[in-house]
């Protein structure tokens, strides 16, 4: 009987460390984005929500919608746990594309290449239950380079930021 005890307690357990979304971050998350230009500041604001889904084994829904209502435009994205603990987790978005991103404690971070732009992806949840999204769009090519001594230094434009504040709920 003992042994079976501690094979239950030792298998939930290790089904409690395969996590795909850390419990903090599991619920609906809501609130507006702005979009920003350099030489231009804000375009336009649109709403955006962010859900977060409980694991299943390794997997769980990372739901993004911008827009509400008949406007809305869900995105039925998946977080999946690659290396719990080195902080490595991917959005599978369920179409050929996944994006790995990496968890620094309270912030998801990831940089990306898709068609002519690069982008840098970052979630950061705060303790009272905010999260703050910023996705900055870089051009692909460089706009300089040059090589100083055995390091070649690249730089890239920057196109547009897309900067939210969502609110637990």
């Amino acid at each position: 009987m003992r042994t079976l005890l501690a094979l239950c307690l030792g298998l939930s357990a290790v089904s409690a460390g395969v996590q795909a979304a850390p419990q903090e971050w599991q619920g609906f998350f809501k609130g507006k984005c702005e979009l920003i230009a350099p030489g231009h500041g804000s375009l336009y604001e649109f709403p955006m929500s962010l859900e977060v889904g409980a694991p299943i084994e390794n997997k769980a829904d990372w739901i993004i919608t911008y827009g509400e209502g008949p406007n809305a435009r869900p995105r039925n994205y998946t977080l999946v746990t690659l290396d719990e603990k080195k902080g490595h987790f991917a959005v599978d978005e369920n179409n050929g594309i996944v994006i790995d991103q990496y968890l620094f404690e309270n912030k998801f971070v990831s940089l990306f290449e898709i068609g002519s732009s690069k982008l840098n992806a970052s979630y950061e949840l705060h303790g009272d239950g905010s999260l703050d999204v910023e996705i900055i769009t870089y051009t692909f090519d460089t706009i300089r380079e040059a090589q100083v001594g055995p390091y070649l230094v690249a730089n890239y434009g920057g196109k547009r930021i897309q900067k939210c504040k969502l609110f637990k709920w």
